[in-house]
């Protein structure tokens, strides 16, 4: 494998398996392991899929260097495009403010342990300096410290994994009983955890349009964060049953998912073998790094297409300037801007995701029949497949919708 094709998949497996990946097992307790291995894995499918739809938008334009507001545009017309624009600014800034606040936590917190004590904003910035330093370095830059970080997360969650497997018992994994009621909140939240749509146009380019290359880096790059997934299921809903006194039910009715932490303080208490907390804690700070990195660097490559702005130094200062700024001065003066605006991410995500890459793709087939143009490469399946992907995008925004106002069941 050439070494920018795994250099991407890294990057597309760095982007979906972040800290959100501790919440993972909480989200989906009610739904037991056996139905959401078989979600998750369609989740996957469509998400790959989707992905391979915006390639085959790239191969339609080879003489053009795109990302996606010039997709937008060439696809969608003027109207298509400030709506995708919309979305996709208000999407990545909200959660790039919100792993900027997570970062600055993390290096207030490491620096706190060796007597170095710091303002949170000057936290912020230090975090947004540094790695924003990467992204300005370009892809090549990020990559290799994507290698390097994932290797570190990759240490720590085998660690992990090792620790819980021992306790892991099949009567919990196995458990199907009453799981129907809590489908309909997991799916938009198994979905959500592939997000590597976003970074396609970034490893495109970097692949130097190649059409083969790109292709094997988003099955690659998609895959092990299944593998990831399933395997963290696994450790983690086999060693707590579903009910009873000590369970997954009665820590949620004290508890809510994002509390990460005192799950670990009770899968501790059953574990044989002591749960350590400082791998926990250097998985959940790589894991924010790696995503915030392939984040901001598909932001970045989305501001300077939508911007206008040249490759050149100055060019190239200006983008980053206008990728990080924002998202900084929202985490340190309006935190609940960004907290506002997430509430809102599951209609996002799927309009970004799916229902926007299915609409550019059957604009670029129709002008194709129209045209007689060569095709450089098309997805399998045809309308149908098409159709089915926008109804489930559809789904997707109302179950969000739905979720955000807790019309959900939950465990």
């Amino acid at each position: 494998m050439k070494s920018k094709t795994l250099g991407s998949s890294l990057i597309f497996t760095g982007n979906c398996v972040g800290a959100g990946i501790l919440a993972l097992p909480l989200s989906t307790a009610g739904l037991g392991f056996v139905a959401t291995s078989v979600v998750i894995t369609l989740c996957w499918l469509v998400s790959m899929t989707a992905s391979l739809l915006i390639v085959e938008v790239l191969a339609a334009h080879p003489e053009k260097e795109l990302n996606f507001d010039s997709m937008y545009a060439l696809t969608l017309g003027r109207a298509g495009q400030i709506i995708g624009m919309l979305a996709y600014v208000i999407l990545l800034y909200s959660v790039a403010a919100a792993y900027t606040s997570g970062g600055a936590s993390i290096l207030t917190a490491i620096l706190g342990q060796a007597g170095i004590h710091l303002p949170s904003w000057i936290s912020a910035v230090a975090f947004i300096l540094i790695l924003g330093g990467i992204v300005y370095k370009g892809h090549r830059a990020v990559d290799m410290s994507n290698r390097v970080l994932l290797s570190i997360k990759g240490i720590c969650f085998i660690i992990l994994a090792a620790i819980l497997m021992p306790d892991v018992r099949a009567v919990n994994l196995f458990d199907i009983t009453h799981t129907a009621p809590y489908l309909w909140v997991a799916i938009p939240i198994l979905f959500f955890s592939f997000g590597l749509q976003i970074m396609v146009p970034s490893m495109f380019s970097y692949l130097d349009k190649d059409i083969k290359e790109i292709r094997k880096a988003i099955v690659i790059g998609s895959f092990l964060p299944l593998v990831i997934y399933l395997l963290w299921l696994v450790v983690i809903l086999g060693i707590l049953p579903r009910f009873g006194s000590t369970s997954f039910s009665n820590f949620l009715q004290h508890h809510s998912a994002n509390d990460i932490g005192d799950l670990f303080v009770m899968l501790g208490s059953q574990s044989t073998i002591h749960l350590s907390s400082t791998v926990m804690g250097v998985f959940t700070n790589v894991a924010v790094m790696t995503t915030f990195l392939s984040l901001t660097l598909a932001l970045h490559d989305y501001m300077r297409d939508l911007c206008k702005v040249s490759t050149s130094k100055r060019g190239r200062k200006i983008s980053v300037a206008i990728t990080y700024l924002p998202p900084l001065l929202v985490s340190l003066f309006l935190p609940a801007l960004f907290q506002s605006a997430l509430e809102y991410a599951a209609g996002l995500q799927a309009l970004l995701l799916l229902i926007i890459p299915v609409a550019m793709v059957w604009s670029v087939r129709r002008r194709q029949a129209n045209t007689n143009e060569e095709i450089h490469y098309r997805v399998f399946g045809g309308k149908g497949l098409l159709s089915l992907l926008a109804a489930f995008g559809v789904v997707l925004v109302v179950l969000g919708f739905m979720a955000s106002l807790n019309m959900l069941p939950m465990l």
